[in-house]
């Protein structure tokens, strides 16, 4: 018989919520594990703030099997900004069997209504930064780049027979180093940073101030950050518990921001993909998996961000910044990028992105539903 538990926010009481993947994935050459305790510590609300708002695991059995899974909640920072009543579901994971996910899915969406949501979007990232959204939905022949999303195609064909419809589309680029144009680009960073009078600095995580660094960051960010997204600018706070954790798992950064005079005017984080180290280790990090990402060497990394303030957008302070991130890439042994992920609405990164010679590849997509 199947029934849905709304498990305890515990160790102890997700637990099932976080093994299943490991069952549905068995076999399966591309799926990467999360790291185990960095995933604990998120779900649990650890510098999480997203779940420190209205939000609760369900899980379906079949007897006591379980066969589904979801979490569901409501960020109430980004409906203060949006003026909307949304709720979000995350983490979506089913056999293939649409009376499973139905039964979740379900609760879900009822445990949203009786919170006085009208609309549910997703599936979202289970924190509040930008990293994950939607399914993937092309580009199902290869293990994803870390904190991107992975399922199996059937998982879209269940939101939709569920009555989900399309939401947005978000792409994901990849650019051989070897294809870059960096000559191109020297020569348009030198004279833009003469003509504009802005410099681009590597970001040192590291440094005693890291938390004038995480100031600077969330200044460009909420500079620049477009009225339209669907997001929630991040807070010092909030960028001081990433560099946090980034730091507790990697001695490399590829971070770089552009300065004029001491004012920050710009910012482009990229890290390592650390997932073909994990998928050796079974997402557990510890007797050894946390060596290999620590020393271990990644061949390709993902740059998740950039931002530049409204005055010096269409000043080449991005070409400047792309420039330095690939530079030092190289002296890394970098071979390829990825650029993830790019929102289908936002044409100007697309352009860009598309200028440097990257190549689309995958296409993760999110869902809406009316309640």
């Amino acid at each position: 018989m199947i029934h849905v538990a709304m498990l305890e926010k515990t160790g102890k009481g997700i637990r099932d919520f976080m093994e299943l993947p490991r069952r549905l994935y068995r076999g399966d050459p591309y799926w990467v594990p999360p790291m185990v305790e960095m995933q604990r510590k998120l779900l649990l609300g650890e510098n999480n703030p997203l779940l420190s708002g209205e939000h609760a695991f369900f899980m379906a059995y079949d007897d006591d099997r379980p066969v589904a899974r979801v979490l569901a909640g409501v960020d109430a920072r980004l409906n203060e900004r949006i003026g909307e009543k949304r709720g979000y579901v995350s983490l979506f994971e089913s056999e293939n069997n649409l009376e499973y996910a139905r039964a979740v899915l379900d609760t879900a969406t009822r445990y949203l209504r009786e919170l006085g949501m009208t609309r549910v979007v997703g599936p979202n990232t289970p924190g509040f930064d930008d990293f994950s959204k939607g399914l993937l939905q092309e580009g199902f022949d290869g293990p994803p780049v870390v904190l991107n999303p992975y399922n199996p195609p059937y998982y879209n064909d269940i939101f939709t027979a569920y009555g989900f419809t399309k939401h947005r589309d978000h792409f994901a680029y990849r650019l051989s180093l070897t294809d870059f144009p960096a000559e191109t680009y020297r020569e348009l960073s030198d004279m833009a940073q003469k003509r504009f009078r802005f410099r681009v600095e590597r970001v040192n995580l590291r440094r005693a101030d890291a938390e004038k660094l995480a100031g600077e960051a969330a200044r460009v960010i909420d500079e620049a950050f477009p009225d339209e997204w669907e997001l929630t600018p991040p807070t010092q706070d909030d960028i001081l518990d990433e560099m946090k954790s980034l730091l507790r798992y990697t001695r490399t950064d590829l971070i770089v921001m552009a300065y004029s005079g001491e004012r920050p005017v710009g910012i482009l984080v990229c890290f390592p993909d650390y997932n073909q180290l994990l998928r050796k280790h079974h997402g557990r990090l510890f007797p050894l998996g946390w060596l290999s990402l620590v020393f271990g060497r990644a061949r390709a990394v993902r740059c998740s961000m950039m931002f530049v303030t409204p005055d010096f957008q269409n000043k080449a302070v991005n070409v400047a910044m792309t420039l330095a991130a690939y530079e030092h890439a190289r002296k890394l042994g970098v071979e390829e990028v990825e650029a993830s992920t790019i929102d289908e609405t936002n044409l100007q990164s697309i352009l860009a992105t598309e200028r440097a010679g990257a190549t689309r590849y995958r296409v993760y997509r999110q869902y809406e539903l009316t309640l």
